[in-house]
């Protein structure tokens, strides 16, 4: 009976400390502050916008209850405030009636407000050029901002994210400014989520053929198409190790809870296996190559064909938006460069992932025209064929980053200048190739 109840004991602390190891992220406090961009002279009617949109980039992460500072520090200021925040939790310390900051001036009231924060974020323009070049006749600006991420309870620098934007105008060097200053937020988002501090953690609370449901949701951030790494949490001479084992894909977010599917795992995922996000950009870039076969037999056979496809994956699963260009080395028909937009529909089966996709595209035989003095003064002859693309292809997750895929692809060509000659003639090639993608 006591064997009984001591098994029965350990079994249950057993089960308390793997309850325990598996975190799962609350929301987090954080204090923006403005723009600070002293030293350089950028027109204030550019900046009018900036901090709203900062702000919202934190609040549409889904992570974060911000509160809004109408401050802003130079980059000169940032350490100091800094060296102020640590100096603040040294008990003999005692804190001024007001504290300045290069033009700023904090009230007692205004720094015991940012230590009760648990993130202090202070966003600072470190490099500005906007200048007119004149041999592309237009205004070019050129910004670098640093986000700097403070852990208010220690004053320790916990994160920086540097976003470098531009912005082109024709008309105005304000168009350019204002170009380079609104590409800021965009960039923004996926630098926040690299810091690991800000990185989802959460746990499996049910797992059924190769499918699980994980806390966290749209309270949180999750999208659809977000990856989260299985982890595995050892114990290595008194240290605690943690090892990535396995990747799961979220295919359906609720409000505080998602369903993923493993694509693969080295260990069996159960209630309460720890998860991790795997900060990813927006989208994922695959290079191929295409030996292409043109249905006309106009061309030499095995023309070769090199690619670019952008396959947008955060927000989307199953069905995803794509754009493609590619060159196709074949004199007979002006090297044409191809492009295209349209859908994929993938289906993943664990490492396997099998998809199909159809879009509308065009081409344009812009080498040959540049290299031809016959076409050099027209512009008409640029943009020559529209029409279909589609394929399909089947891939292998060699790693948590890296695929590779077989593809097959059609195109079907229409002339704009048909009757002119083999290279403005509609056409429809048949191609077949290799490519790796990056996620």
């Amino acid at each position: 009976m006591k064997k009984t109840i001591a098994l029965a004991l350990t079994l249950l602390i057993a089960i308390a400390a793997v309850t325990a190891q598996a975190k799962v992220s609350e929301k987090q406090e954080i204090a923006i502050f403005a723009l600070g961009y002293y030293g350089y002279k950028i027109p204030v009617e550019a900046l009018a916008s900036i901090d709203v949109e900062i702000q919202k980039v934190f609040l549409d992460l889904g992570r974060f209850t911000v509160i809004g500072m109408d401050k802003r520090f130079s980059s000169n200021d940032v350490n100091e405030f800094i060296s102020l925040i640590k100096k603040a939790k040294e008990e003999n310390f005692v804190m001024p009636e007001k504290y300045r900051f290069g033009e700023e001036v904090f009230t007692k009231e205004d720094f015991n407000r940012l230590i009760g924060a648990f993130i202090i974020v202070i966003p600072v323009v470190t490099s500005y050029d906007s200048q007119f070049n004149k041999s592309r006749n237009q205004y070019e600006t050129n910004i670098k901002t640093s986000i700097t991420f403070i852990e208010a309870a220690t004053g320790n620098m916990i994160g920086v994210a540097d976003v470098e934007t531009s912005g082109t105008s024709k008309e105005t060097q304000f168009k350019s400014i204002k170009s380079a200053i609104d590409s800021i937020p965009g960039l923004l988002q996926y630098e926040i989520r690299k810091i690991s501090q800000f990185q989802n953690q959460t746990k499996v609370v049910s797992s059924k053929f190769g499918s699980i449901t994980m806390l966290l949701g749209q309270n949180m951030g999750v999208k659809k198409g977000d990856e989260y790494a299985i982890i595995v949490t050892e114990n290595v001479e008194g240290y605690t190790n943690e090892r990535e084992v396995g990747l799961i894909k979220i295919k359906d977010v609720g409000t505080t809870s998602s369903e993923g599917i493993v694509l693969y795992s080295d260990v069996k995922v159960d209630k309460d296996t720890q998860l991790r996000e795997i900060p990813r950009p927006e989208g994922e870039a695959s290079l191929y190559a295409h030996l292409v076969s043109f249905d006309d037999n106009s061309s030499s056979d095995g023309s070769i064909a090199v690619g670019l496809k952008i396959s947008l994956t955060r927000g989307y699963f199953g069905l995803m938006p794509y754009a493609f260009a590619q060159i196709t080395f074949d004199e007979p028909k002006g090297y044409p460069i191809g492009f295209g937009v349209g859908g994929e529909y993938a289906i993943y089966l664990g490492r396997l992932e099998l998809a199909a996709r159809v879009g509308l595209a065009g081409s344009s035989c812009v080498l040959i025209t540049w290299l031809q003095d016959a076409f050099s003064n027209s512009d008409d002859t640029y943009f020559t064929h529209y029409g279909l693309n589609a394929g399909a292809y089947v891939s292998w997750l060699l790693s948590r980053d890296t695929k590779i895929y077989a593809s097959l692809q059609y195109d079907l060509m229409l002339g704009l200048l048909d009757g002119l000659g083999e290279l403005f003639n509609s056409f429809s090639a048949t191609s077949i190739g290799l490519g790796v993608t990056f996620k």
